[in-house]
């Protein structure tokens, strides 16, 4: 990760103690645990993330890390004498869903009465994610080659065993334990998590869009599509042409955060299932912390701001993060589209491999030109019986169904690699 500033990060008064340290099944390896990374430690922490995860580096972590109730961190790191071998980030945070049978097939008579029982129920549960809530991929844990991945598996079911403990002495239960996100190459290593009461579930694939060397302006990128999909971009460029499209300064998110946060939540309520939720300040955070990493546009019409895009750069990726969309100009204005074709142009202009455009809106994405990856989860309720029910209704959970569109000309298909 390349950012040449960063804000201090204050942390609040921990709610729960947790042992700072705790032998393990391996000899030779202790767990250690805490609410913050400060230090050595924190040094250490990103030394041994690299450039691989923005999401993973501790200066997200602190951005993110004033969200009260809507987020908590635990950390867990792993030395083999004083050598850091490995590091887990865990977020505490609410899954809700307003429909609960909205991903469940309803192939096979178990399907078809859990479908039944949850349609049109709200949800809501604690859970402890090894993972991001808020980013799609592998930002979970790392570690060094000295650590097999059998033994990777079994010290992080080891430290989510002691965070699960440390918050239900603290009086703060959690229900289920949700480890995301894999991509294929990986499944084989991640299934290890079913040795340990883990359920696998698909969720809708991560859309990414390859982007070749020789695109170097926006107009290469529109050359390479179809005659059909170049007509569809340069029909929503046509209807954008009245919006103004801005990177938002420091100053401009203190002036617009109440903007900002009712688009976001426009955006937020529109999703089946949420897991944890994001404050107009934690854009404001970002800003300030990332600066050179975070990029933060606004889109206005008439001088009033209907929309924003936020993204970041890293070892290659633009990864598109948040958005936010007034719906009542949103057609007219192709307000989203805009959008999908601001983050390419981004991802050329900044010299990026590949854009990250997560996993919602999959067919309009599609017509941009991004390909679906395969993501797999995994779930694990924190009581036996339960649990065994969970593994039977996530066994019916399917991503959702989509029409996949091929907007590249054929000869540029070769090329492409997701």
């Amino acid at each position: 990760m390349h950012c040449r500033t960063f804000r201090e990060f204050r942390q609040g008064t921990a709610q729960v103690a947790l042992p700072v340290a705790f032998d393990t099944s391996l000899p030779d390896v202790s767990i250690h645990l805490s609410h913050t990374l400060d230090g050595d430690i924190e040094r250490q922490w990103n030394q041994l993330v690299g450039d691989t995860s923005v999401f993973l580096h501790s200066r997200y972590i602190h951005a993110l890390g004033e969200l009260g109730d809507q987020l908590n961190y635990r950390f867990a790191w792993f030395m083999r004498e004083h050598e850091m071998v490995g590091i887990a980030a865990f977020q505490l945070t609410y899954a809700e869903s307003d429909d609960a049978s909205s991903n469940i097939d309803g192939q096979g008579v178990f399907s078809r009465i859990a479908s039944k029982v949850l349609r049109n129920r709200k949800i809501s549960f604690r859970v402890l994610v090894l993972g991001n809530s808020f980013a799609t991929g592998e930002h979970a844990y790392r570690f060094t080659s000295a650590i097999e991945n059998e033994e990777q598996i079994q010290l992080l079911n080891e430290a989510m065993r002691q965070v699960k403990a440390a918050e239900k002495k603290a009086g703060e239960r959690i229900s289920a334990t949700v480890i995301k996100d894999f991509y294929p190459e990986h499944f084989q290593e991640a299934d290890r998590f079913g040795n340990h009461g883990f359920a696998d579930f698909f969720v809708d694939p991560n859309m990414i869009l390859p982007l070749k060397n020789e695109w170097t302006s926006f107009d290469d990128y529109l050359m390479a599509l179809t005659s059909k999909y170049r007509t569809k971009a340069r029909a929503a460029l046509k209807r954008s042409e009245s919006l103004e499209i801005r990177e938002l300064t420091v100053a401009d998110l203190n002036e617009l955060r109440d903007g900002l946060h009712a688009l976001y939540n426009q955006v937020y309520d529109r999703a089946d299932f949420k897991l944890g939720k994001l404050s107009a300040d934690c854009f404001f955070n970002l800003k300030e912390t990332l600066t050179d990493c975070f990029t933060l546009k606004g889109f206005f019409l008439n001088g009033q701001l209907v929309g924003f895009q936020s993204g970041f750069f890293y070892n290659g990726w633009l990864d598109a993060h948040f958005v936010g969309i007034d719906y009542e100009h949103n057609y007219r204005h192709a307000i989203y589209q805009r959008m999908l074709y601001e983050y390419i142009r981004m991802g050329i202009e900044s010299g990026a491999e590949r854009i990250s455009f997560g996993r919602t809106a999959m067919e309009i994405k599609s017509t941009v030109g991004a390909f679906p990856v395969d993501l797999k989860c995994y779930i694990r309720h924190r009581k036996k019986a339960p649990n065994t029910l969970l593994k039977l209704l996530f066994g019916y959970v399917k991503p959702s169904e989509y029409h996949q569109r091929i907007a590249f000309k054929k000869r540029e298909l070769e090329d492409l690699e997701v």
